[in-house]
């Protein structure tokens, strides 16, 4: 196997090309095989150097003279470099010599300054969006709309594995004792130091993946048994499964037919019925429901935690084109929710405009619908006609609006 730092080089290397976090380290892991110890370091090096990337920069670029004519996979070995030696607990001596066998391998032209520079590099002084390693735009939106942003802080810890236990999960993790915390939220559990492909109850689709922020918005529908539930924008059917699990008939309804095979290969998995349809949402659907949930596309700032190359992307901009797909969709989605049903309309995302300004706008021009968002059993960050989730704990930041349509 490559050494655990060189895989974690190539993998950052691929995410600076464009390539999204998750799915490329996962690739790798399956590739390489890893011990569980190198597994760790590699997973490590990728999300924290992801999550650190803005002070890393302003921390190294001191001692650059032009890091723009740099190889993009030296600047990246500069970066991991930089993140282990000063936001781990590794010995500095056998980091920075660890980096610089690598660089030899790599780029032996410029060993010798991958060394001059790690055993230089310190951490500068610099602002608060960029020692959260977030964008000057973002930090400035939450100090305006939600005023104290100490909670960011958490965006930038290790998330914990959660998991949505069904019917002889706990079971499972009992009979291979695997230690585990109840989550905060019914039906969630949450596991330290152990991975996913180790578990038998997910092998035998008794588990799976999902932060409790994400559990909860197919909670907030309170589906029946029985019950026909539209899930909109519902990709691989993640809540959608939840929602089958607890005896309801639901149609997911996505774009992206190409997620939804990923849904149906994962709901066979779990031995859950789900129907999948594939559908511009910006376009009326052709049946209603009494429920109907519309988990809608965002820029995801709430899981900066578990997709932190998200921070490359965003951009101010970006925020007038999300809320009008998402006012389109939600329009869509109010047209198929029957006289008497509930929308919940959902966004993991920590923006006024995504969460509460969509919901504002709505209410204006649907009298129809009134807000009925119920108290929730995650830390509150703000409430309005809906609700945000702090992201602290290992939560991922969301929006929740519960609408009833009267």
């Amino acid at each position: 196997m490559p050494d655990p730092r060189q895989i974690a080089l190539d993998v950052l290397s691929k995410v600076g090309r464009g390539k999204f976090a998750a799915p490329t380290l996962d690739w790798a892991l399956k590739q390489f095989k890893p011990k569980r110890q190198d597994a760790g370091l590699i997973t490590d090096l990728v999300y924290g150097t992801l999550r650190r990337e803005r002070w890393l920069e302003a921390s190294l670029s001191p001692l650059l003279a032009r890091p723009g004519d740099l190889p993009d996979e030296i600047r990246w070995l500069l970066r991991a470099g930089a993140y282990e030696k000063l936001f781990t607990d590794r010995p500095n001596h056998a980091v920075v010599n660890a980096w610089v066998e690598l660089a030899k391998k790599r780029q032996p032209r410029l060993a010798g300054l991958v060394n001059a520079v790690l055993r230089k590099v310190k951490l500068a002084s610099a602002p608060p969006a960029v020692t959260l390693g977030i964008p000057d735009f973002l930090y400035q939106h939450w100090r305006e709309y939600f005023g104290d942003v100490s909670w960011a802080a958490a965006l930038n810890q290790p998330a914990p594995l959660w998991l949505t236990v069904f019917p002889g999960g706990l079971e499972s993790l009992d009979e291979q004792g695997v230690a585990y915390d109840p989550g905060p939220v019914p039906g969630s559990v949450r596991l330290q130091g152990v991975s996913l492909r180790e578990l038998e109850g997910f092998k035998k689709g008794l588990l799976q993946p999902q932060n409790p922020a994400s559990l909860l918005a197919a909670q907030m529908l309170d589906a029946q048994p029985g019950q026909r539930v539209l899930d909109l924008a519902g990709g691989a059917g993640i809540k959608a499964a939840w929602l089958a699990a607890a005896g309801a008939r639901v149609t997911s309804y996505d774009v992206n037919p190409g997620r939804q095979r990923a849904g149906r290969k994962n709901l066979e998995r779990l031995g859950l019925a789900v129907e999948f349809k594939t559908h511009d949402l910006t376009e009326p659907l052709p049946e209603t429901a009494p429920l109907v949930l519309l988990d809608a596309p965002c820029l995801g700032t709430g899981t900066l935690r578990g997709h932190p190359e998200l921070r490359r992307r965003l951009r101010a901009a970006n925020l007038t084109r999300q809320t009008a797909l998402q006012t389109q969709m939600l329009k869509t989605a109010a047209a198929a929710t029957e006289p008497g049903g509930r929308l919940l309309y959902a966004v993991c995302s920590l923006t006024a405009d995504e969460g509460e300004g969509v919901i504002e706008s709505f209410l204006r021009r649907h009298p129809e619908f009134s807000a009925d968002t119920p108290p929730i059993p995650l830390p509150e960050l703000k409430r309005g006609h809906g609700v945000y989730v702090k992201p602290t704990g290992g939560l991922d930041g969301f929006y929740y609006a519960r609408l009833r349509r009267t």
